[in-house]
C-alpha cells in the first residue's frame, strides 16, 4: 500500500465556480516534475458536469465525487483549493481509509469567523459578478480578487473566458455552493486518520489566511505560508507550490 505519508496518486478539486481547466497547466507539471499519477474531477454544476444542478451542503458534494473519482479501491491524496479543501476535508472523514493525505490550500471552515471566511472587501466583487451579464465582466471580477499577480493580465481573461464558453456557469449553482461552504464545519481532528497540511497566503483579498491557521492549529498540521501571492496561489506562484510539495509530500 501506498504510504500515508507520501501518496503518489493525487486528485485535484478546485473551488467556488471554478472547473478543472482552471488548474491550467499546473496538474500536468505536478505529474511530470514530482512523479505522481495526478487526475481531476469538477465539482456537480461545473465544468465538464455544469449542466447539473449543485448540491447545497459539502457532504453532498462529496458523496457525488466519491462515486466518479478515477482510483478505484486504491488510496489517494487530495490537494484541493478553498471550498475544495472542505470537500476533502468531510471526504477523509467519511473515508478514511480511502484519503491518505489531504493538502488544503486557502481554505476555511464554519468554525472560523465569518469575517475571516469572506472578507468584506472581496463582498462586491462577488456580488458585481453574479449581478453581471457578461461573461468577461463576471470573470474581470473574479480575476481582479483572486489573483495578486495576474489581474489586469488580459490573455488569462480571455483564457478564463474561453472556459466558460466551453462550459457555460449558472449563476444559481454559485449560490447553491455558497450555501454549501456557509453551513461546512470542519471534522474533529480525531476523525482524521492524517493531518492536512495546510498551504496559505498571507497576502489572500479573498479569505484571511487566519482560516488556515485556525485549521493548521485545530489538526496540528504544518502551515506553509506565502507573503503575496492571492487567493489563486496556483495561478499566481505555481513554481513556489511545485517546491513545497517536492519538499513535504515527495
Amino acid at each position: 500500500m501506498t504510504s500515508p505519508q507520501a501518496p503518489t496518486r493525487w486528485l485535484f478539486l478546485r473551488g467556488l465556480s471554478r472547473e478543472q481547466a482552471h488548474w491550467q497547466a499546473f496538474i500536468n507539471r505536478c505529474s511530470e516534475e514530482l512523479g505522481w499519477d495526478c487526475r481531476a474531477l469538477d465539482l456537480p454544476g461545473f465544468g465538464s458536469e455544469h449542466r447539473r444542478l449543485s448540491p447545497t451542503r459539502i457532504h453532498a458534494i462529496r458523496a457525488d465525487l466519491q462515486q466518479r473519482h478515477p482510483f478505484g479501491d486504491k488510496p489517494f491524496g487530495i490537494i484541493a483549493l478553498s471550498l475544495g479543501g472542505m470537500v476533502a476535508l468531510d471526504w477523509q472523514r467519511a473515508a478514511p481509509e480511502q484519503i491518505v493525505k489531504c493538502v488544503l490550500i486557502n481554505s476555511s471552515s464554519r468554525d472560523c469567523p465569518f469575517y475571516h471566511r469572506l472578507k468584506i472587501a472581496s463582498l462586491w466583487p462577488v456580488i458585481h459578478s453574479l449581478g453581471s451579464s457578461s461573461v468577461k465582466v463576471q470573470e474581470r471580477h473574479i480575476l481582479q480578487l483572486v489573483s495578486n499577480r495576474h489581474s489586469v493580465a488580459d490573455d488569462v481573461l480571455e483564457q478564463y473566458c474561453q472556459i466558460r464558453h466551453r462550459h457555460p456557469l449558472r449563476k444559481i449553482n454559485v449560490v447553491r455552493q455558497l450555501l454549501a461552504a456557509a453551513a461546512f464545519s470542519s471534522p474533529s481532528a480525531s476523525a482524521l486518520p492524517t493531518p492536512p497540511l495546510l498551504i496559505s497566503s498571507t497576502a489572500d483579498r479573498m479569505v484571511s489566511s487566519r482560516c488556515s491557521d485556525f485549521l493548521a492549529k485545530k489538526y496540528s498540521s504544518q502551515h506553509i505560508k506565502h507573503d503575496s501571492g492571492g487567493h489563486d496561489l496556483v495561478l499566481d506562484e505555481p513554481e513556489w507550490l511545485l517546491r513545497q510539495f517536492s519538499l513535504v509530500l515527495s
